[in-house]
C-alpha cells in the first residue's frame, strides 16, 4: 500500500536524520501522536501531511534534506 510505502520512507528519513520524531511532528506543524500513528501504520498520511513533513525536513538542512528526498520519491511513486 501506498501510506505503508511513505511510513517506510519515513523511518527510513528519520533514521539519517537528528532529529527525533517529536521534533520532526512539532516542524511539521503536527501532533506528535498523528505521526506516530503513521509510522506505525494506523493513520494512512494525507498529501498535505506529505508536504508538511517533507518540508520540515528540508528547512533542517542538509543533514535532513536527504531525508526528505527519500519521502519526495515515496510520495511520486504513490502518485501524489
Amino acid at each position: 500500500m501506498a501510506e505503508d510505502r511513505f511510513a517506510r520512507a519515513l523511518r527510513r528519513a528519520l533514521a539519517q536524520s537528528p532529529a527525533s520524531r517529536r521534533s520532526l511532528a512539532e516542524a511539521a506543524g503536527i501532533d506528535h501522536t498523528l505521526l506516530a500513528r503513521i509510522l506505525a501504520g494506523e493513520r494512512r498520511p494525507t498529501p498535505q501531511l506529505c508536504r508538511l513533513v517533507m518540508r520540515a525536513l528540508e528547512r533542517w538542512g542538509t543533514d535532513c534534506a536527504a531525508g526528505a528526498a527519500i519521502l519526495r520519491r515515496a510520495v511520486t511513486r504513490k502518485g501524489g
